[in-house]
């Protein structure tokens, strides 16, 4: 809105440093520090923007107040944009007609109605889609209002009338009797009744075991460790008022605004089952556990609205996943050749080695390593990397790509995985093998990691090695300095033996083959170094939580979402997690240097097809990272100041130090042309290794692709500094239109995936402290992370970090014993015991014994007064 010349009077009165937290909260206090006669040109704009946003309004006002019904499905979620929407209700079919201030006046319109929601609240400014909820769901919301306020009216009616007529009093009870809600309370009763003979239950929302197994497990391995049984079925309005509280409750679909929200603990205080309970969301979904909606255990991060799997609470997925497999069907049934974009542009390997390295059992391999020596002295190589390449195959628009650009990505959460491409194509097809296509980004590298050249080449591979990383450590005899970890196995659940496939070849590798691998290694660990230098990438690259094991039965549970009827639940999951035990600077795990150089080696990938893209201008989904203005600080001035004094005081870096200085690198953005990615220090970057598991590397082949075709009826490199897109699948406007859904799909996955390994840890934390199924130690030992808390109206003082529990973040209440050490401060080390685990919140509540250490009080005292105070903030689940 302004530009950089309107803004220029002001900037000499702005802040030339980051504002510490007690000049922050002061700030309310402090005069306005910049002239009105310096600002008033700026704020005589606001106001002409404000009039003509106003003007907008009336001009269009009958429209605007029916956006809903404008833009809405009848039945189907829909996520539209903000110049989606704005062009429908102004009826400007081509939107870079729109101008700001029409954006801007249905923006403030959608803030304020709530059948439309941010997609991604958090990043809702950067990548403005908007959630529509369909009209049918309206209707039905406002249906279930009217029941809920007529028997609320009734039961009032009832208690306060003096009448003493009985055909008065037999009249209020038929019509209590016609209202689907009070049918629903007292069948709700009864159902609730009956689960809690069964399985026990807690004022805070968790559900405990059931009192007998479902089927023995057998030795064959493919025995299910739970049954269902059908209890009695909901009519077509019950499953209305279901819904509605599967949308409060559970979904996220429900804006938690107005009566259609409020009403919702009206009906849990009218089923009279939870009294002393907190009736809020985790209450609902608890009576969807109690009714059999859902399974006692449910992952409610498989509901979110923007995690698409193709389940029964999702078939508009489910409904593309079947379009999806019907095509493949054709393929399969009818021995069908599948079309190869890049048929004659192929380069043939040959005889050299790929060597595909993966966990044992991997059923999809992605991508391949080969290294080629230009030299005898080996000081200039190419390194090869050749990635699958389905997107030769598949067309842009197709049902498959359809589906795939639906749910974006293979989704492996620990209960079932969801893969994006159909097996029967990903694995029989495109996976990695003998005479099996590829597209191959090449690097011509030097021993201290500098790129000389790079290329991108569509190719067959014919000689293949499988290997996995720990053949690789054995073969090449490494030797690091990683610290060993310990580690303990919790089991809940009867024991599902179940039998992995290695993933390596048995042949033997020559001494050839050996020598590849080391310069492999060598070049990964160059580029490594060449990047940003070890101790940074250290900082930047924490590890995560490992992530439990789940077994159900041999092909994983979907989300057992039924409205239909009531149902009991008997047996449960078979849990296994290997808990480690966390180091004073927060790694869980051992870095052995052979997933550190694939790793690399992928960047490397990106790496180059980004250059080789934004040398002809080709619209991708690049990734870079943004610094946020506000913030003065440099990631270089905290480290130097802040982290490397510490390293030398303490010998370690406490996590929430280094995850403020990934904050201050920057935030991870996506653009459509290239920009910096600070954390990997490098010009431009994207994702291109994994198109059997991610569709925006599809979009980065399909449009590389186009260009590969293009070059070949042109000349090599005749695209370089050409502007033109004519010839592109995915146009600049397509790709810009497309980002916005990438980066909230990617979220909100991120966000499903770390929701579902603390899910599932406590569900096993929940078993085996409150029922037994797994001995715990008595005594933990923690370390005080953050002051602040996560938990809402308990007497909860910090969050830690639990050693034994790889870190897993717990919250430590105060006590007396805490009194005594004058409270918790940043960095204590605290033994501590388990209080409770709450299931629903996600969160392990503990209770300190004692004070094992401290951190000097200078130390804490300059983590308060860092940036690193402000910025790292442990997200919560609410």
């Amino acid at each position: 809105m302004f530009s950089l010349e309107e803004l220029e009077p002001i900037l000499p009165y702005l802040p030339t440093e980051d504002i510490n937290i007690d000049a922050l909260n002061k700030f309310h206090q402090m005069d306005a520090s910049i002239p009105r006669s310096v600002g008033a040109k700026l704020l005589e704009k606001l106001q002409s923007f404000q009039q003509a946003s106003a003007d907008v309004y009336r001009d269009h006002l009958g429209r605007i107040d029916r956006v809903h019904s404008l833009v809405a499905h009848e039945w189907q979620r829909r996520e539209l944009s903000l110049r989606e929407i704005t062009s429908i209700v102004l009826q400007k079919p081509d939107q870079c007609d729109l101008t700001e201030v029409e954006l801007y006046t249905l923006h403030k319109v959608l803030i304020k109605d709530s059948k439309f929601r941010p997609q991604v609240l958090a990043r809702h400014r950067i990548y403005p889609i908007w959630k529509v909820n369909p009209l049918n769901q309206i209707r039905d919301y406002e249906k279930v209002k009217q029941w809920l306020r007529a028997h609320l009216e009734g039961v009032i009616t009832r208690a306060t009338s003096t009448s003493d007529i009985s055909s008065s009093t037999r009249r209020d009870e038929d019509v209590a009797r016609a209202n689907p809600v009070s049918r629903f309370i007292k069948k709700a009763r009864n159902l609730i009744q009956t689960s809690r003979m069964h399985r026990k239950v807690t004022t805070y929302a968790s559900i405990g075991p059931s009192d007998q197994h479902a089927i023995p497990a057998g030795p064959s391995n493919s025995d299910a460790v739970v049954s269902v049984s059908t209890l009695v079925p909901f009519d077509a309005e019950e499953r209305i008022i279901i819904e509605y509280l599967k949308d409060w409750a559970l979904s996220n679909h429900m804006p938690r605004l107005g009566s259609t929200w409020s009403l919702s603990p009206m009906l849990l205080r009218a089923i009279g089952m939870y009294e002393g309970y907190d009736l809020a969301e985790g209450t609902g979904t608890l009576l969807l556990r109690e009714l059999g909606v859902i399974a006692p255990w449910e992952n409610d991060a498989l509901y979110s609205p923007i995690v698409r799997i193709p389940c029964k609470h999702d078939p508009q997925t489910l409904q593309l996943l079947k379009n999806a497999s019907n095509s493949v069907d054709t393929i399969v049934q009818s021995d069908e050749t599948l079309q190869d974009s890049l048929e004659g542009l192929r380069t043939d390997w040959g005889n050299t080695n790929v060597y595909c390295v993966d966990r044992a059992g991997a059923r999809e391999i992605d991508d391949g390593l080969s290294v080629e020596k230009i030299d005898a002295q080996g000081s200039i190589s190419w390194i090869h990397v050749h990635i699958a390449n389905p997107a030769a195959f598949i067309k842009p628009g197709s049902t498959v790509a359809q589906y795939a650009e639906t749910v974006m990505q293979t989704h492996y959460f620990p209960e079932k995985r969801y893969p994006m491409l159909n097996p029967r194509l990903a694995q029989r097809q495109f996976s990695l093998a003998k005479d099996r296509p590829v597209l191959t980004f090449s690097a011509k590298i030097t021993t201290d990691g500098e790129i000389l050249a790079t290329k991108v080449t569509p190719g067959w591979i014919r000689k293949i090695k499988k290997l996995t990383p720990d053949r690789i450590h054995r073969e090449l005899g490494l030797v690091t300095g990683a610290r060993p970890f310990v580690s303990h196995t919790l089991t809940v659940g009867q024991h599902v033996a179940r039998e992995v496939p290695d993933g390596s070849e048995d042949t033997p590798l020559s001494s050839s083959e050996i020598s590849e691998l080391r310069l492999l290694h060598r070049l990964g660990a160059a580029r490594r170094f060449k990047r940003s230098g070890v101790a940074v990438t250290e900082l930047a690259f924490a590890n995560q939580i490992p992530q439990p094991e789940v077994f159900l039965q041999p092909d994983g549970m979907d989300p057992a979402y039924s409205p239909k009827c009531a149902r009991r639940f008997i047996g449960d999951p078979v849990i296994s997690w290997e808990a480690r035990e966390a180091t004073l600077d927060g790694e869980v795990g051992q870095d052995d240097g052979v997933a550190m150089f694939v790793t690399e080696l992928m960047l490397l990938a990106g790496e180059i097809a980004a250059r080789w893209c934004g040398a002809r201008n080709i619209p991708i989904p690049y990734r870079g990272t943004i610094r946020n203005p506000s913030i003065i600080t440099t990631p270089e001035a905290y480290k130097a100041q802040v982290l490397d004094p510490m390293m030398g005081e303490m010998g370690y870096v406490p996590p929430m130090y280094r995850k403020a200085y990934n904050v201050l690198i920057g935030t991870a953005r996506l653009k459509s042309s290239p920009f910096p990615h600070a954390l990997l220090d490098t010009e431009a970057y994207t994702k291109a290794t994994s198109p059997l598991r991610r569709y925006p590397d599809m979009v980065v082949h399909w449009q590389i692709q186009a260009a590969l075709r293009h070059e070949a009826l042109h000349g090599q490199e005749a695209l370089i500094g050409s502007t033109d897109d004519s010839y592109l699948p995915f146009s600049r406007a397509d790709m810009d239109a497309l980002l916005p859904t990438i980066a909230a799909r990617e979220l909100a996955y991120k966000g499903a995936t770390m929701w579902s390994t603390s899910h599932w840890i406590m569900q096993l934390l929940h078993r085996a402290f409150e029922y037994k199924q797994a001995p715990l130690p008595s005594v933990f030992d923690v370390q005080v992370k953050t002051e602040k808390s996560t938990l809402k109206n308990q007497n909860a003082e910090t969050m830690v970090s639990v050693k034994q529990l790889s870190g897993f973040d717990a919250d430590l209440l105060e006590n007396d014993v805490s009194s005594r050490q004058g409270g918790f401060r940043l960095g204590d080390w605290w033994q501590a015991r388990i209080e409770r685990a709450e299931t629903y919140r996600g969160r392990l509540i503990m209770i300190p014994i004692r004070l094992t250490a401290r951190i000097a009080e200078d130390i804490t005292a300059r983590y308060k007064n860092s940036i690193a105070y402000r910025l790292y903030q442990p997200s919560s689940r609410e």
